[in-house]
């Protein structure tokens, strides 16, 4: 399994104080659990490299995440695949920081795996419909239309509290 961990030794021991990556990830799906607006992840791959600036104390992730999320539809609520790709650039402190974008290291480890999935989350686009859908969902005494369907049919309503004056006759 793949931790997408590093201690600051590993930082300090690694070439040029630079470690490239490339890794594919699971979630378990316990963490979606109680979550209604992502279902699962698959095939999510993360690349990049984590550098180590001794000066700064400051660790800076060079992040490239793309995989598949299943996310409800908005109309049927059914399981849809959306394809997503983000690049993000995070930096971790060893020391501690007032700053709200920099990431503050417990211990002397650096993960990512925290931040990668806040990232895929910040990803979830807020509606998705399925393609193809033949048939709405309806229920008892309820039903979904398009919007073009129930522009159609408000067009030929008339509004009750006007409905008296269709009774009005105008005298010459």
């Amino acid at each position: 399994m793949i931790l997408l961990k590093w201690s600051r030794a590993e930082l300090l021991q690694a070439d040029k104080q630079t470690i490239d990556f490339t890794d594919m990830i699971a979630f378990d799906p316990a963490a979606f659990a109680k979550m209604h607006q992502i279902r699962g992840l698959q095939d999510v791959t993360v690349s990049g490299n984590i550098h180590y600036d001794t000066a700064s104390e400051r660790v800076f992730a060079d992040l490239d995440i793309e995989g598949v999320m299943i996310v409800p539809c908005s109309i049927t609520l059914e399981d849809v695949e959306y394809d997503f790709h983000t690049k993000s650039l995070e930096v971790f402190s060893f020391d501690k920081t007032e700053d709200e974008d920099v990431h503050e290291v417990k211990g002397d480890v650096v993960e990512l795996l925290p931040v990668i999935f806040q990232l895929i989350l910040m990803e979830v686009p807020l509606k998705v419909v399925k393609e193809g859908i033949k048939e709405y969902p309806k229920g008892d005494g309820w039903e979904v239309v398009k919007e073009e369907d129930y522009t159609k049919s408000k067009k030929d309503d008339i509004d009750p509290r006007l409905a008296k004056l269709k009774e009005f006759k105008l005298e010459d």
